[in-house]
C-alpha cells in the first residue's frame, strides 16, 4: 500500500514547485467554476449542445493561437511573465462575464468573445507552466511530478464543477462567475512571489530566489539553442515541430491523444443527457462533470506505482483502451448510478494516461525545445476536445445522446487498435530512454544522444 501512494518526493525537495503547485489547484478551481457557468448559461440560452459545442470551439481556437505563440515565447523569454499575462487576464475575462450574467438579458456574444480572447492568454500561459514544471525538479523525480500536477488538476476539476452546480443552482451564475474571479485574483498574487523563469533552466531554484550562474550548468550547446530569438516564430515552429516528427515516442503520444480527444469527448451532451435522460438540471450536470474527477483522484492518490513502471506505452495504450470501454458503457447506462460508475473508471484511465503522456513528453524533450512541444501538446489536448464536442453534439442531434457517446468509445477502440499497430516498435520500448528506432534528421539525433540523459542536463536546478 505505502508503494501505490502519492509520491511526495518532489514537493519534500524544496524549492518552489509546491507554491506552483498551490496556485494551480485554484486556478483550475476557478476555471472549473466558470466552465459549469458557461456550459449552463449557453444551453439555458439556446436549448442546443451544438450550441455548447461551438462555446467550446471559439474557446479552442483562442487556445490554438495561445499555444502556438506561447510554446514560441516560452522558449525565448521568462516564464513567469508569461503565466503572471494569463492569470491576470483570467480575472477581467470572469469579472466581465460576471457583470454579462447579471444582466437582464445576458449577451451571448460577451461569452464568445471574452472566451476567445481568455483562450489566447490562457494557451499562452498553460505552455508556459508546463515547460518550466520539468525545470524545478531532477530528472528521477519526473514521474512523481507529473502524478503530482494531475492531483491539482483532478482536485480543482472535483471542487470547481461540483460548487459550481451548487453555487448556480443557488446564487446563480453571476455570483459563480464573480466569485471565480476573486479566486484568480489570490492565484495572481501567490504567483507574483517566484522568481523569474527564464528558458534553459536557468530559472529561481527557490521562492523568490534566482540561481545567476544556472545557465552555466546546462551546457553550451543548451545555451546556444535558447539564445535564438533572432529566428521568426514560423522557424521556430517549424523547428518544434521537425523534433516531434523525428522522435516517434512523441509522435506516438500526441497521435494517440488526439484520435481519443477527437472521437471520445461525451462532456458536451452532459447538459442534453441530463435533461432528456436523466431528468435532472445544473446540479446533475455538475454531477456528471464531477464524477471522472473523482476517478482521477483515486487514480493520482495511488499513483505511486507510475513512477517505476518500466512499460510507458503499453499502460498509456491500456489506459485508453478502458476509456473508450467505459464511454461505451456510459452511453449504454439505463441509470445514473451506473453511468456514474463508469464514468469514474474512464476518470481512473484519463489519469493514468496523463500521466505516462507527461513523463514521456518530458523525459524526450530537451529544455530548449520543451515550450514548442509543450505547446503542440496543449494544442491538441485542449483544442481537440472542442471539435469532439462539435461532432459528438452533431451526432447526438442525429442518433441521440446516449449512441453518440458510445459509438465514439468504439471508434476510440478502432483508431486505437490502428495507431498501436502503426507504432508497434514502442511496445519493445520496457525503460525510461528512448525506443532504439533509427531517425532521420539534426534533431532526432539530438535525441539519439540524449535518450537517456536529456532531463538530467537540461532540467539542471
Amino acid at each position: 500500500m505505502k508503494e501505490l501512494m502519492l509520491d511526495l518526493s518532489p514537493l519534500k525537495a524544496g524549492g518552489p514547485l509546491g507554491l506552483v503547485l498551490a496556485a494551480r489547484v485554484l486556478a483550475l478551481l476557478c476555471i472549473g467554476l466558470t466552465s459549469v457557468a458557461v456550459v449552463v448559461q449557453v444551453y439555458e440560452r439556446t436549448g442546443s449542445s451544438a450550441q455548447v459545442g461551438m462555446v467550446s470551439l471559439v474557446l479552442a481556437a483562442g487556445l490554438l493561437l495561445g499555444f502556438l505563440a506561447g510554446g514560441v515565447l516560452a522558449d525565448r523569454r521568462d516564464r513567469k511573465a508569461l503565466i503572471l499575462v494569463g492569470s491576470t487576464w483570467a480575472v477581467v475575462t470572469f469579472a466581465v462575464l460576471a457583470v454579462n450574467a447579471a444582466a437582464d438579458r445576458p449577451s451571448l456574444w460577451v461569452v464568445y468573445v471574452v472566451g476567445a480572447l481568455f483562450g489566447f492568454t490562457e494557451g499562452v500561459a498553460e505552455t508556459a507552466m508546463t515547460a518550466v514544471l520539468p525545470a524545478l525538479v531532477a530528472e528521477e523525480h519526473i514521474p512523481a511530478t507529473g502524478a503530482l500536477v494531475t492531483v491539482t488538476t483532478t482536485t480543482g476539476a472535483i471542487a470547481g464543477p461540483m460548487l459550481g452546480g451548487v453555487l448556480i443552482a443557488g446564487p446563480g451564475l453571476a455570483f459563480t462567475f464573480a466569485l471565480a474571479a476573486g479566486g484568480t485574483a489570490v492565484t495572481t498574487l501567490l504567483l507574483t512571489r517566484l522568481g523569474p523563469m527564464p528558458p534553459g533552466g536557468e530559472g529561481s531554484d527557490s521562492v523568490g530566489e534566482t540561481t545567476a550562474d544556472q545557465a552555466e550548468l546546462d551546457g553550451a550547446s543548451d545555451q546556444e539553442a535558447v539564445d535564438k530569438p533572432q529566428v521568426g516564430a514560423l522557424a521556430s515552429l517549424k523547428e518544434g515541430f521537425g523534433f516531434i516528427g523525428g522522435n516517434r515516442v512523441i509522435a506516438a503520444v500526441l497521435v494517440v491523444d488526439l484520435c481519443v480527444a477527437v472521437l471520445a469527448t461525451p462532456n458536451a451532451l452532459f447538459p442534453e443527457i441530463a435533461e432528456t435522460r436523466l431528468g435532472g438540471g445544473p446540479e446533475l450536470v455538475g454531477l456528471l462533470t464531477t464524477a471522472p474527477m473523482i476517478g482521477a483522484a483515486l487514480a493520482s492518490l495511488t499513483s505511486g506505482w507510475t513512477g517505476r513502471t518500466r512499460n510507458h506505452w503499453r499502460v498509456l495504450c491500456a489506459a485508453i483502451a478502458t476509456w473508450g470501454a467505459a464511454c461505451i458503457g456510459f452511453g449504454l447506462s439505463p441509470f445514473l448510478g451506473l453511468g456514474l460508475v463508469f464514468l469514474a473508471i474512464g476518470g481512473i484511465a484519463d489519469t493514468v494516461s496523463e500521466i505516462m503522456r507527461r513523463t514521456l513528453l518530458m523525459t524526450h524533450t530537451p529544455d530548449a525545445l520543451q515550450g514548442r512541444v509543450s505547446s503542440l501538446w496543449l494544442a491538441q489536448a485542449m483544442t481537440a476536445p472542442a471539435l469532439g464536442g462539435v461532432l459528438a453534439g452533431l451526432a447526438s442531434s442525429e442518433f441521440g445522446p446516449a449512441a453518440a457517446v458510445a459509438g465514439g468509445g468504439a471508434a476510440c477502440l478502432l483508431a486505437l487498435a490502428v495507431v498501436a499497430t502503426v507504432y508497434r516498435q514502442l511496445w519493445l520500448n520496457t525503460g525510461q530512454s528512448k525506443t532504439p528506432i533509427p531517425e532521420d534528421g539534426e534533431l532526432a539525433d539530438l535525441d539519439n544522444r540524449d535518450a537517456t540523459s536529456s532531463a538530467r542536463g537540461l532540467l539542471a536546478g
